[in-house]
């Protein structure tokens, strides 16, 4: 029992480690060097930012 926790504890990290490689790629090479973040209220009428920020400028 004690390999198999092993093993699976082995894939666990690695794939958090992928997944974490592939999230400093998309920082390096994304042309536009800023992440926006998506309205997390959008009115469901009309798809816009409701009571945020993130539409005005």
């Amino acid at each position: 029992m004690g390999k198999t926790l092993l093993i699976v504890l082995f894939i666990a990290i690695g794939a958090v480690a992928l997944l974490m490689i592939a999230l400093g790629l998309k920082m390096i090479l994304r042309k536009e060097k800023e992440f926006k973040r998506p309205c997390a209220n959008a009115d469901p009428k009309t798809g816009r930012c409701a009571n945020c920020k993130c539409d005005k400028k």
